[in-house]
């Protein structure tokens, strides 16, 4: 595996400690730094391909803006289907995720 630099430390801290980017080839990466550890999940929602934005107050959870499906960030799993569908099947819609770090003014994710 390898480590590839994706975002400048201050521009995470700038976004207000999370932001989704877009690594090419279709693949979105959602960053956040919660209580000092990084976090990678697949920005897009596996209900209808939203862009992911928001974090849960207690920093444990991305929620959808689109219908606030939530999915553990650790995990990838949805632990909150959304609203308009009650009786998503949620084990379906687990998002990947990454393994990122700190390396001096940047953060990279491991390929």
């Amino acid at each position: 595996m390898t480590w590839r630099k994706i975002l400048g430390i201050k521009a995470l801290e700038n976004s207000g400690n999370h932001v989704s980017i877009n690594l090419g080839d279709g693949k979105v990466v959602f960053i956040t730094k919660q209580n000092g550890k990084l976090y990678g999940i697949n920005g897009i929602c596996s209900h209808l391909k939203c862009i992911l934005g928001n974090v849960s107050e207690d920093g444990k959870h991305v929620i959808c803006p689109c219908h606030n499906a939530k999915f553990e960030l650790d995990t990838g799993k949805m632990v909150e289907p959304p609203f308009i569908a009650p009786q998503t099947p949620m084990e379906k819609y687990t998002l990947e995720t990454y393994n990122l770090r700190e390396e001096g003014n940047f953060i990279e994710i491991e390929e």
